[in-house]
Protein backbone atom coordinates (compact mmCIF):
# COMPACT_ATOMS: atom_id res chain seq x y z
CA UNK A 1 0.00 0.00 0.00
CA UNK A 2 0.83 3.70 -0.29
CA UNK A 3 0.56 6.39 2.14
CA UNK A 4 0.37 10.33 1.46
CA UNK A 5 -0.41 13.01 3.31
CA UNK A 6 -2.75 16.16 1.77
CA UNK A 7 -2.91 19.40 3.35
CA UNK A 8 -6.02 21.16 1.86
CA UNK A 9 -8.20 24.12 2.07
CA UNK A 10 -11.67 24.50 1.31
CA UNK A 11 -15.01 26.54 1.84
CA UNK A 12 -17.70 24.51 3.68
CA UNK A 13 -20.68 26.80 2.99
CA UNK A 14 -22.31 23.66 0.36
CA UNK A 15 -20.75 20.52 2.81
CA UNK A 16 -22.88 18.67 5.44
CA UNK A 17 -19.71 18.49 7.36
CA UNK A 18 -15.95 16.91 6.55
CA UNK A 19 -16.71 13.56 7.28
CA UNK A 20 -18.59 11.14 4.45
CA UNK A 21 -22.16 10.60 4.41
CA UNK A 22 -23.82 8.56 1.86
CA UNK A 23 -26.98 10.64 1.32
CA UNK A 24 -25.28 14.46 1.63
CA UNK A 25 -22.53 16.30 -0.07
CA UNK A 26 -19.45 16.37 2.14
CA UNK A 27 -15.95 17.13 1.80
CA UNK A 28 -14.46 13.65 2.54
CA UNK A 29 -16.96 12.54 -0.52
CA UNK A 30 -15.70 14.85 -2.90
CA UNK A 31 -11.71 13.98 -2.59
CA UNK A 32 -12.98 10.63 -2.78
CA UNK A 33 -14.84 10.59 -5.83
CA UNK A 34 -11.83 12.97 -7.45
CA UNK A 35 -9.20 10.11 -6.32
CA UNK A 36 -10.95 7.45 -7.76
CA UNK A 37 -11.80 9.10 -10.88
CA UNK A 38 -7.85 9.81 -11.00
CA UNK A 39 -6.75 6.54 -10.24
CA UNK A 40 -9.09 4.04 -9.64
CA UNK A 41 -8.16 0.91 -7.04
CA UNK A 42 -8.87 0.97 -3.74
CA UNK A 43 -8.72 4.64 -1.79
CA UNK A 44 -9.26 5.52 1.70
CA UNK A 45 -8.99 9.03 3.32
CA UNK A 46 -8.81 10.24 6.93
CA UNK A 47 -9.28 13.54 7.58
CA UNK A 48 -7.88 14.72 11.25
CA UNK A 49 -10.81 16.79 11.85
CA UNK A 50 -14.04 15.96 11.67
CA UNK A 51 -15.58 20.05 10.42
CA UNK A 52 -19.15 20.33 10.98
CA UNK A 53 -22.04 21.48 8.33
CA UNK A 54 -20.95 25.30 7.23
CA UNK A 55 -17.46 25.15 9.04
CA UNK A 56 -14.17 25.62 6.31
CA UNK A 57 -10.51 24.47 6.36
CA UNK A 58 -7.57 26.68 6.06
CA UNK A 59 -5.53 23.83 6.64
CA UNK A 60 -6.78 20.32 6.73
CA UNK A 61 -4.82 17.13 7.03
CA UNK A 62 -5.81 14.12 5.31
CA UNK A 63 -4.45 11.08 4.71
CA UNK A 64 -4.28 8.62 1.99
CA UNK A 65 -4.21 5.34 1.60
CA UNK A 66 -4.30 3.44 -1.76
CA UNK A 67 -2.80 0.30 -3.38
CA UNK A 68 -0.92 2.08 -6.22
CA UNK A 69 1.82 5.32 -6.10
CA UNK A 70 1.06 8.44 -7.49
CA UNK A 71 3.09 11.13 -9.05
CA UNK A 72 3.58 14.06 -6.77
CA UNK A 73 4.99 16.34 -9.23
CA UNK A 74 1.66 16.10 -11.39
CA UNK A 75 -0.62 15.92 -8.24
CA UNK A 76 -1.58 19.46 -7.22
CA UNK A 77 -2.34 20.85 -10.46
CA UNK A 78 -4.25 17.26 -11.98
CA UNK A 79 -6.23 17.01 -8.37
CA UNK A 80 -7.27 20.69 -8.08
CA UNK A 81 -8.57 20.76 -11.72
CA UNK A 82 -10.77 17.33 -10.35
CA UNK A 83 -12.05 18.29 -7.46
CA UNK A 84 -14.79 20.58 -6.76
CA UNK A 85 -13.74 24.29 -6.69
CA UNK A 86 -15.05 24.73 -2.73
CA UNK A 87 -11.56 22.61 -2.54
CA UNK A 88 -7.93 23.39 -2.86
CA UNK A 89 -5.11 20.89 -2.08
CA UNK A 90 -2.34 23.02 -1.28
CA UNK A 91 0.77 20.31 -0.83
CA UNK A 92 1.65 17.10 -0.83
CA UNK A 93 3.51 14.49 1.30
CA UNK A 94 4.53 10.53 1.43
CA UNK A 95 3.62 9.21 4.89
CA UNK A 96 3.82 6.00 6.51
CA UNK A 97 1.29 3.31 7.63
CA UNK A 98 1.84 4.76 10.83
CA UNK A 99 0.49 8.07 10.17
CA UNK A 100 -2.65 9.67 11.62
CA UNK A 101 -3.89 12.51 11.41
CA UNK A 102 -6.31 12.65 14.44
CA UNK A 103 -3.73 10.90 17.13
CA UNK A 104 -0.44 12.61 15.23
CA UNK A 105 -1.66 16.01 16.09
CA UNK A 106 0.03 18.00 18.80
CA UNK A 107 -1.79 20.86 18.65
CA UNK A 108 -4.84 22.13 16.48
CA UNK A 109 -5.85 25.87 15.66
CA UNK A 110 -9.16 27.31 15.29
CA UNK A 111 -9.99 31.29 14.47
CA UNK A 112 -13.39 32.32 14.24
CA UNK A 113 -14.13 35.83 12.20
CA UNK A 114 -17.03 37.94 12.82
CA UNK A 115 -18.59 41.70 12.74
CA UNK A 116 -19.89 43.64 15.08
CA UNK A 117 -22.70 45.45 12.84
CA UNK A 118 -26.31 46.29 13.43
CA UNK A 119 -27.20 45.71 9.95
CA UNK A 120 -24.81 43.93 7.77
CA UNK A 121 -27.11 43.00 4.91
CA UNK A 122 -24.41 44.61 2.19
CA UNK A 123 -21.71 42.10 3.26
CA UNK A 124 -20.41 39.00 2.10
CA UNK A 125 -21.48 36.52 5.02
CA UNK A 126 -19.68 33.19 3.81
CA UNK A 127 -16.97 33.59 5.99
CA UNK A 128 -17.87 35.99 8.35
CA UNK A 129 -20.54 36.27 10.96
CA UNK A 130 -22.14 38.79 12.74
CA UNK A 131 -23.77 39.69 15.88
CA UNK A 132 -25.76 42.52 16.03
CA UNK A 133 -25.90 43.65 19.73
CA UNK A 134 -23.18 46.08 20.57
CA UNK A 135 -20.16 43.94 22.51
CA UNK A 136 -18.47 44.82 25.49
CA UNK A 137 -14.83 43.47 24.23
CA UNK A 138 -13.45 44.44 27.64
CA UNK A 139 -15.62 42.12 29.73
CA UNK A 140 -14.71 39.78 26.36
CA UNK A 141 -10.89 39.74 26.71
CA UNK A 142 -11.08 39.42 30.74
CA UNK A 143 -13.41 36.34 29.70
CA UNK A 144 -10.96 34.78 27.12
CA UNK A 145 -8.03 34.69 29.82
CA UNK A 146 -10.24 32.48 32.02
CA UNK A 147 -10.71 29.72 28.73
CA UNK A 148 -6.79 28.91 29.07
CA UNK A 149 -5.40 26.00 30.94
CA UNK A 150 -6.71 22.58 31.36
CA UNK A 151 -10.57 22.54 32.18
CA UNK A 152 -13.79 20.32 31.90
CA UNK A 153 -15.34 21.63 28.83
CA UNK A 154 -18.33 19.50 29.03
CA UNK A 155 -20.78 22.82 29.13
CA UNK A 156 -19.13 23.42 25.58
CA UNK A 157 -20.19 20.57 23.39
CA UNK A 158 -23.42 19.39 21.87
CA UNK A 159 -25.02 16.50 21.97
CA UNK A 160 -23.53 12.86 19.29
CA UNK A 161 -19.82 13.07 20.78
CA UNK A 162 -19.01 9.64 22.42
CA UNK A 163 -15.79 10.92 24.10
CA UNK A 164 -14.07 9.32 27.17
CA UNK A 165 -13.29 12.92 28.74
CA UNK A 166 -14.30 16.57 28.17
CA UNK A 167 -11.37 17.67 29.83
CA UNK A 168 -9.04 19.69 27.16
CA UNK A 169 -5.49 22.22 27.49
CA UNK A 170 -6.00 25.57 25.94
CA UNK A 171 -3.18 26.84 25.27
CA UNK A 172 -4.50 30.47 24.10
CA UNK A 173 -7.65 32.20 23.47
CA UNK A 174 -7.11 35.66 21.87
CA UNK A 175 -9.42 38.46 20.73
CA UNK A 176 -7.87 40.86 17.93
CA UNK A 177 -9.20 42.86 14.82
CA UNK A 178 -7.71 41.46 11.62
CA UNK A 179 -7.56 42.74 7.90
CA UNK A 180 -8.82 39.28 5.71
CA UNK A 181 -5.86 39.82 3.21
CA UNK A 182 -3.28 39.52 5.78
CA UNK A 183 -4.56 36.52 7.23
CA UNK A 184 -5.31 34.59 3.76
CA UNK A 185 -3.09 34.51 1.15
CA UNK A 186 -3.88 36.08 -2.42
CA UNK A 187 -4.72 33.01 -4.17
CA UNK A 188 -6.28 31.48 -0.92
CA UNK A 189 -10.21 30.60 -1.52
CA UNK A 190 -10.87 32.88 1.70
CA UNK A 191 -8.86 35.95 -0.06
CA UNK A 192 -11.46 39.62 0.82
CA UNK A 193 -10.36 43.02 1.85
CA UNK A 194 -13.04 42.95 4.87
CA UNK A 195 -11.66 44.06 8.48
CA UNK A 196 -13.50 42.14 11.08
CA UNK A 197 -12.84 41.08 14.49
CA UNK A 198 -10.93 37.48 15.20
CA UNK A 199 -11.76 34.75 18.20
CA UNK A 200 -8.58 32.77 17.90
CA UNK A 201 -8.42 29.03 19.99
CA UNK A 202 -5.24 26.84 20.12
CA UNK A 203 -5.38 23.41 22.61
CA UNK A 204 -4.78 20.08 22.48
CA UNK A 205 -8.07 18.92 20.96
CA UNK A 206 -11.70 20.18 20.73
CA UNK A 207 -15.07 19.02 21.61
CA UNK A 208 -18.29 18.81 19.25
CA UNK A 209 -19.00 22.21 18.33
CA UNK A 210 -16.83 23.42 21.35
CA UNK A 211 -15.54 26.74 19.40
CA UNK A 212 -19.04 27.61 18.41
CA UNK A 213 -20.34 27.43 21.78
CA UNK A 214 -16.55 29.39 23.32
CA UNK A 215 -17.88 32.06 20.85
CA UNK A 216 -21.27 32.16 21.85
CA UNK A 217 -20.61 32.12 25.43
CA UNK A 218 -18.58 35.04 25.04
CA UNK A 219 -20.77 37.13 23.31
CA UNK A 220 -22.77 36.79 26.12
CA UNK A 221 -20.43 37.75 28.20
CA UNK A 222 -20.06 40.81 25.64
CA UNK A 223 -23.58 42.01 25.66
CA UNK A 224 -24.22 40.95 29.65
CA UNK A 225 -26.58 38.23 29.06
CA UNK A 226 -23.61 36.16 31.08
CA UNK A 227 -21.67 37.01 33.82
CA UNK A 228 -18.00 36.87 34.35
CA UNK A 229 -18.89 34.87 37.56
CA UNK A 230 -21.17 32.71 35.48
CA UNK A 231 -18.79 32.16 32.93
CA UNK A 232 -15.92 31.07 35.25
CA UNK A 233 -18.42 28.28 36.52
CA UNK A 234 -19.36 27.16 33.30
CA UNK A 235 -15.29 26.82 31.98
CA UNK A 236 -14.37 25.33 35.62
CA UNK A 237 -17.26 22.72 34.85
CA UNK A 238 -19.85 23.45 37.46
CA UNK A 239 -23.44 21.81 36.46
CA UNK A 240 -25.40 24.65 34.66
CA UNK A 241 -29.59 24.26 34.77
CA UNK A 242 -29.74 25.49 31.43
CA UNK A 243 -27.53 26.77 28.87
CA UNK A 244 -27.56 30.40 28.14
CA UNK A 245 -26.54 30.88 25.00
CA UNK A 246 -27.44 29.43 21.36
CA UNK A 247 -24.38 27.86 19.39
CA UNK A 248 -22.71 30.28 17.02
CA UNK A 249 -22.93 29.98 13.61
CA UNK A 250 -20.87 27.93 11.42
CA UNK A 251 -20.07 30.50 8.49
CA UNK A 252 -17.29 32.72 10.73
CA UNK A 253 -15.44 29.51 11.78
CA UNK A 254 -12.00 27.85 10.20
CA UNK A 255 -9.62 25.06 11.25
CA UNK A 256 -6.75 26.82 10.86
CA UNK A 257 -3.59 24.62 11.43
CA UNK A 258 -2.35 21.40 12.96
CA UNK A 259 0.75 21.25 14.56
CA UNK A 260 2.37 18.01 13.93
CA UNK A 261 5.45 16.44 16.15
CA UNK A 262 8.83 17.81 14.55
Amino acid sequence: MFYYRLNIEYDGTNYAGFQYQKDAPTIQGEINRALINLYGGKITTLGSSRTDTGVHAKNQLVKITMDSSLDESKFLQEFNQTVSKDIKTLEIFKTTFDFNPIHSAQKKEYRYFFTNIRDPKNLDRRFVANISNELDFDSMNIALKKIIGEHDFKNFTSMGSNVESTIRTIFEAKLSTVKLNEVFEKDSLFYSEEICFELKFTGNGFLKQMIRHLVASLWSVGTSKLSLEEFEKTINGEPIPKRLWKVAPPNGLFLFNISLPK
